[in-house]
């Protein structure tokens, strides 16, 4: 055995490394949980920018909703209609969520959040009608999402962003 005096070292070198003085594993300092950073909002977007923003957003789903019109209105067999409105499912979930993620000017606020309520009304009919088993069940999912179509809403949503009115074709 060492001297005592040959043990300190030892015993300092281990006391250092339990306290994590002794290098080795690195330790980041995190704040508590009242100094944590707050998540701070994205500025709202230009009008211009808003404008651009919700025609890009909205355009794919516009784009499967008159694809699903012209295939009902031509009397497509309803296996093609519902892999149509299952299309359709999957670009209204999408834009609902990049309408709700939008930092949108002031002026566009509420008219979005309108059309989203009435989007949160629509989607489970087009999810429903994506996975029909029959003719019936899909045209009364269709239907009932067409109640629910938001058209008003998104009019408004225009308007706000000074964006002329959608027409149908």
């Amino acid at each position: 055995m060492g001297s005592p005096v040959h043990r300190w070292p030892a015993a300092l070198a281990l006391v250092l490394l339990l306290s994590g003085c002794g290098g080795g594993i690195e330790r980041t300092a995190q704040l508590p949980a009242w100094q944590t950073p707050s998540p701070t909002a994205p500025a709202p977007l230009a009008a211009k920018e808003a404008k651009g923003r919700y025609l890009a957003i909205v355009a794919p789903y516009n784009t499967a909703l008159e694809e699903l019109q012209e295939a009902m209105k031509a009397g497509k067999p309803w296996r093609t209609v519902r892999t149509l409105a299952r299309a359709v499912a999957t670009t209204n979930a999408a834009h609902a969520e990049q309408l709700r993620t939008t930092a949108w000017p002031a002026k566009a606020q509420a008219p979005v959040a309108a059309l989203l309520k009435e989007n949160d009304l629509a989607l489970p009919h087009w999810k429903l009608a994506g996975e029909a088993t029959g003719a019936a069940a899909l045209m009364r999912e269709i239907r009932a999402a067409a109640a629910h179509d938001g058209g008003a809403q998104a009019n408004k949503v225009r308007a706000s962003l000074g964006l002329p009115v959608y027409k149908k074709p």
